[in-house]
């Protein structure tokens, strides 16, 4: 005899289940709030989401770096293109705050605003260490 880890009740036969991702020893009449339970079922499950998402990265080479004047880049080609922080927020998805903080160099852009802000300016912001 052993109890439902759902409603408590002493049951002969208990069946195993998945409710909300966990795995409980439930009886018959609780065992239809979840879906049957099958040993390495959740880790073939697993397994199977983390090869569908494979995770990006921006590769940099070490003989790269942000350029010294990265913030007078960034400010002269949104001039260029003639928009506003504002507006260059809006079309990069990010805050205006922020952009500004790169253009006065009181914040460096991380390896991936670098280069979204490269793609969407159209400037280099990581120029080789022997340039400098």
């Amino acid at each position: 005899m052993s109890y439902c880890e759902l409603c408590g009740r002493t049951t002969s036969e208990k069946k195993m289940v998945i409710v909300d991702g966990t795995v409980f020893n439930v009886c018959v009449a609780c065992s239809k709030h979840g879906k049957p339970y099958a040993p390495g079922q959740a880790l073939a499950k697993r397994k199977k989401l983390a090869a569908a998402k494979p995770q990006k990265r921006i590769g940099l080479a070490d003989e790269t770096m942000l350029a010294p004047d990265f913030a007078g880049r960034i400010r002269e080609a949104r001039m260029k293109m003639g928009l506003t922080h504002e507006q260059l927020g809006m079309k990069m998805n990010e805050k205006a705050q922020q952009l500004r903080k790169f253009e006065t160099g009181a914040l460096k852009p991380d390896e991936f605003l670098a280069k979204k802000l490269e793609r969407v300016l159209g400037i280099k912001l990581y120029v080789s260490a022997d340039e400098q």
